[in-house]
């Protein structure tokens, strides 16, 4: 087994979200702070408690200003002795570094998401861009409908999703599970953006965008804030709220720089690297994992994760997502017990980057879901980021070990 120092150590306290709305009037700043209160709040303790700091405002486009030094400014904090500015999943895996090895004792994480003029209503309502849209090819911004979701650098997933079905020889309905079980969480997540239950038959309904991807295979753009408390399990037990643990954690690199042709196979790209070390620093494993967080901002990143964390192998998920798919919720139950994606994910829920699988991760782990509380979750397994970049993998448990 690989060193694994950090298991037990590091504890998450706190959690705060705002609404997953299509627009929320708010700046990036506005949507991080109104988390980051809500998670200082919620952990019990004064923001001057608070020595570090990793934040992050980012659209589709542009980074914004929800950033560590405005977050600080705009809270008060007086000092800090560590700071980021970092985005997608693996700001959780730094900000859990810095606790563990002392840089600060607790932390707070605040991740901000925008739609940007992009994607805004005003934007898809412009007489301009819909007569572009009408003029435009297969591929192109087609109607109104796309202008409002995301559509940037979807290609090479596209044409990985191809390659997936040419190689294994597998329909689409590998896709569509994953589309349905996420809208089917999202119906009964009240801050969800998108809460119409969808069918297998709508999924194969939707438009194409590029070939073979379809809509409802990408995610929502949102307006959106998620922050976490971390702090070590020593000062976790001392403060009033309940505590999650990182039992293991990894990061996964390959490479990096081409983007586009890259030359590697189905099972080497990045979620297998993060996984894999991720099962090398622990003795639990996939079949102890009661929640499963699979990044999906398209549904082939759902499946890489999936197969990668090693619910089955290489090409075998549709095999997997037919035996494990409960027709009554319209849901997956992977191996008969692990759900995925609670609360909706990106596909549903709304396109956070990854940070809003952490936070449905702890409330769930804590038992704070209510009406869609799964009832005896002890593990959650989280896998976040692209193919190409910022993978992450994480192990979070109701207790140390």
């Amino acid at each position: 087994m690989a060193r694994n120092p950090l298991r037990g150590q590091v504890a998450v306290v706190g959690v705060g979200s705002t609404p997953y709305l299509r627009d929320s009037g708010k700046s990036y700043l506005g949507l991080g702070l109104e988390a980051a209160i809500a998670a200082i709040k919620d952990a019990g303790i004064d923001k001057s408690e608070i020595d570090g700091i990793c934040g992050s405002g980012r659209d589709v486009f542009s980074v914004g200003d929800a950033t560590y030094l405005a977050v600080q400014g705009a809270l008060g904090i007086e000092n800090t002795t560590w700071v980021l500015n970092s985005w997608l999943g693996s700001c959780f895996v730094y900000a859990a570094q810095a606790v563990a090895s002392g840089l600060c004792d607790t932390l707070l994480m605040v991740q901000a998401h925008r739609r940007g003029a992009e994607m805004s209503q005003s934007a898809a309502a412009d007489p301009f861009r819909q007569r572009a849209a009408a003029l435009a090819g297969p591929g192109v911004w087609r109607n109104t409908d796309l202008a409002q979701r995301w559509y940037h650098n979807g290609e090479p997933y596209a044409a990985w999703t191809a390659r997936y079905m040419h190689d294994y020889g597998v329909s689409k309905d590998v896709f569509a599970r994953i589309a349905v079980n996420n809208r089917s969480h999202a119906a009964r997540n009240p801050g969800a953006a998108l809460r119409t239950p969808i069918t297998l038959e709508d999924y194969h309904a939707s438009r194409e965008i590029w070939t073979p991807m379809q809509m409802l295979d990408m995610d929502t753009p949102v307006d959106a804030g998620e922050a976490l408390i971390l702090t070590t399990a020593e000062r976790a037990r001392d403060v009033p709220g309940k505590a999650v643990y990182v039992d293991a954690m990894s990061l996964g690199g390959t490479r990096i720089g081409e983007f586009y042709e890259n030359g590697l196979g189905w099972g080497q790209f990045s979620p297998w690297r993060a996984m894999a070390g991720l099962w090398a620093r622990t003795d639990l494993t996939v079949d102890d994992a009661d929640l499963f967080y699979p990044y999906d901002g398209y549904t082939i990143n759902a499946v890489a994760f999936i197969e990668a964390a090693g619910f089955c192998g290489p090409g075998e998920a549709t095999d997997l997502f037919q035996s494990s798919w409960d027709k009554e919720l319209s849901i997956l139950r992977i191996n008969g017990r692990t759900l995925v994606a609670t609360a909706g994910g990106s596909l549903s829920q709304g396109r956070t980057g990854g940070s809003g699988y952490y936070a449905e991760a702890v409330r769930q782990l804590r038992g704070d879901c209510g009406d869609r509380q799964v009832t005896g979750a002890r593990a959650a397994l989280i896998g976040a980021g692209s193919f190409y970049h910022d993978p992450a993998a994480v192990l979070l448990t109701t207790e140390p070990r």
